[in-house]
């Protein structure tokens, strides 16, 4: 199915640094909404919006767009916008992705990754 957004769109919600179109982050979205969420009863517009904001997040996560609000040049450091999780809670777009996807299936890709914690007892 053909992108529900242009360069344009995602443009109105993200800034570039470095890159100057985020045509291949939807066509990345676009794949993604349409494999995990064409059949899901969301809207045409709903859709639209979800690929939109989950290309955003896609260019959010390139080295040269990472939102930087703090630069030091001695001892090099760089300290990044917003505290952020894992997968699409890592940006403020890939959160706004997951409140928009009220089926919950993009949140779930890539599964849940289990834990272990090995505790030792010597006595």
């Amino acid at each position: 199915m053909p992108a529900r957004v242009t360069d344009e769109d995602v443009q109105k919600i993200i800034s570039l640094n470095i890159l100057t179109t985020t045509d291949p982050f939807i066509t990345t979205a676009n794949l993604l909404v349409d494999q995990h969420l064409t059949s899901s009863g969301l809207s045409t517009a709903l859709l639209a919006e979800i690929e939109k904001y989950l290309a955003a997040h896609l260019v959010a996560l390139h080295p040269d767009e990472r939102q930087v609000v703090e630069q030091k040049f001695g001892d090099a450091s760089d300290k990044y916008a917003g505290k952020f999780g894992k997968q699409l809670d890592s940006t403020q777009f890939g959160q706004t992705v997951k409140t928009l996807d009220s089926t919950g299936k993009l949140a779930s890709i890539g599964g849940t990754v289990a834990e272990i914690d090995v505790v030792s007892f010597n006595g």
